[in-house]
């Protein structure tokens, strides 16, 4: 005779699966993840034993951190960086998965940073992980709660961020600088280039930038973008406008002629390149005009777009753009950002922007040159 089925267990698609009435908790329904049998069974005894404990002595279940990582995951799939979480979620699971959650703390976690450290990973990148791991044990302290009301973990340990001393350096150039670099640039990475220089997008918000995107108003000349938060910024991919917040763009001057440069070139993107979607600035091209240039190529400095960010901004400050106005035209997060703005606040946007090229002598040959490379392509 066969075994007789455990009472309690059902197998789905080659899967066991609880699903039990308790007394005095309810019904309970869960997958055990295995379609061996007597695991199964030891998982429903275990689970059985936990709600016994918890049901009448307020005894609080051990649950791994696993458990909490995959509750983590589905509760935030909507979450703009949760593919970012995931990924260092994959990284910290060989060290602490299968540990309870009041076993992980900074003691446990040495390994996993210590690990890390040795594959060469920049602190900022460790902390990124670590920082998920203090999420998740704050939501188990402070938010989550089992069938009997009882917390996840009883409190929180202290997850302490580390030093960062490793970070790599922005490296803003001067307009000699940029001259020099744009003339090493392919046709089509130069005018990305100095539209991003002079509007400080990010580079996901240069490569996704469209032409529906362009908004016009009464008594504005000016070329104006809002780059929605919502949707997808580059084909095929899930990246959007950073937080998720639309994105105000008021074209300065040379930002301007960029964009007339480019109309009619393709029908949806500003920027295209063969006629499809440029999805990097960043590449082999950009790599190696940064190299030809002479610039830094150890790990010191960034080698990266987000350099022209950085440029934008501290041109701005050079020109005395007050502090508040350089976050708005930077993209950057406050408290009192508005994704609707009124033509006098438009107008302070562009005077402001426009304040790193009101001088001829410095604006020229950077745009005289992209206008040469478009006539002689």
């Amino acid at each position: 005779m066969g075994k007789r089925k455990t009472p309690g267990l059902t197998k789905r698609n080659g899967i066991w699966h609880i699903d039990k009435v308790v007394k005095g908790y309810g019904r309970l329904c869960e997958s055990c993840e295995t379609g061996e049998t007597e695991e199964a069974e030891r998982l429903l005894n275990h689970r059985l034993h936990e709600i016994r404990d918890a049901t009448r002595y307020g005894v609080r279940p051990n649950r791994t951190f696993k458990e909490a990582a995959t509750k983590y995951l589905r509760e935030n799939i909507d979450k703009a960086t949760i593919e970012f979480d995931a990924q260092h979620l994959d990284k910290l699971a060989p060290y602490i998965n299968e540990l309870t959650l009041d076993r992980v703390h900074m003691d446990s976690l040495k390994p996993f940073i210590e690990g890390r450290k040795r594959e060469g990973k920049k602190t900022k990148t460790i902390n990124l992980a670590l920082s998920v791991v203090r999420r998740i044990l704050n939501l188990a302290a402070r938010v989550w709660r089992d069938e009997t009301g009882m917390s996840w973990i009883a409190q929180t340990p202290l997850i302490e961020m580390l030093t960062v001393t490793d970070a790599a350096k922005p490296y803003p150039l001067d307009w000699n600088e940029q001259d020099r670099f744009f003339k090493h640039l392919p046709l089509h990475l130069a005018e990305m280039s100095l539209f991003k220089v002079n509007t400080g997008n990010r580079e996901a918000e240069v490569c996704g930038l469209r032409w529906e995107w362009e908004i016009e108003f009464p008594d504005f000349e000016p070329v104006v973008f809002l780059i929605p938060g919502d949707q997808p910024l580059i084909e095929g991919e899930t990246v959007q406008v950073k937080n998720r917040r639309d994105r105000i763009v008021v074209c300065n001057d040379v930002a301007a002629q960029v964009v007339e440069s480019r109309r009619g070139k393709h029908a949806k993107y500003v920027f295209s390149y063969r006629g499809r979607q440029t999805k990097r600035m960043n590449n082999t091209g950009w790599q190696a005009a940064w190299k030809k240039t002479g610039f830094p190529i150890n790990g010191e400095y960034l080698k990266g777009p987000h350099n022209l960010k950085h440029t934008y901004g501290r041109r701005l400050r050079a020109a005395g753009v007050p502090k508040d106005t350089r976050r708005v035209l930077l993209g950057h997060r406050t408290g009192d950002i508005t994704d609707h703005y009124s033509v006098p606040e438009l107008q302070e946007l562009y005077d402001a922007s426009n304040r790193i090229c009101d001088d001829e002598s410095r604006k020229s040959p950077a745009l005289h040159m992209v206008k040469r490379k478009v006539v002689n392509a």
